[in-house]
């Protein structure tokens, strides 16, 4: 039952159709938060340190609880269950590569494409089922203030950790 903290291939999975197996956490925090997408703020806004210690607990022991939090709250785990896996989802010695492929011009998609062709599948499904879910977030960026530029600002860091907690470079973080 274990969510947070342990490997990203060790979680459960929930089957998905059009993108294979994604971890349930991972599909049970969009869904939820797909409901509240119009929220001003929504991944910006901090929810409460004690609910969110709350809530991580209560999900690590197996409990559904997400119906009944607040979305600032489950926005809030969703950055915290990126931010705590072992390794980051978008792997490290790949990370320059992909920043290296966001300055290409006509050849972004390609080189994008190409390197993660050297990633698990799975990671692969996640990432572009998580990725899709962002899209349908900066779609009503109208609402919630929430572009991909925001999006990009907020999780970055997040899909993006080392291993020492270390503070993103300035120089990363442009990227």
């Amino acid at each position: 039952g274990k969510i947070f903290g342990i490997s990203f291939h060790a979680l459960p999975q929930s089957l998905v159709p059009e993108y294979g197996y994604i971890p349930s956490f991972l599909v049970d925090t969009c869904e939820y938060l797909e409901e509240y997408v119009h929220t001003e703020g929504l991944f910006r806004k901090s929810g409460s340190l004690v609910r969110l210690k709350a809530l991580k607990s209560k999900l690590d022991q197996g409990e559904n609880c997400l119906s009944a939090a607040l979305p600032c709250d489950v926005a809030g785990l969703l950055k915290q269950f990126f931010r705590e896996l072992p390794e980051p989802i978008l792997p490290p010695h790949l990370q320059e590569g992909l920043f290296k492929a966001q300055q290409l011009g006509d050849e972004k998609k390609t080189a994008t494409v190409l390197l993660s062709c050297l990633m698990a599948d799975r990671t692969i499904a996640a990432l572009r089922y998580f990725f899709n879910f962002l899209r349908t977030v900066s779609l009503r960026s109208n609402e919630n203030r929430m572009d991909s530029s925001n999006l990009a600002v907020i999780f970055a860091p997040n899909l993006l950790h080392s291993n020492e907690n270390e503070k993103m470079s300035a120089s990363t973080e442009k990227k």
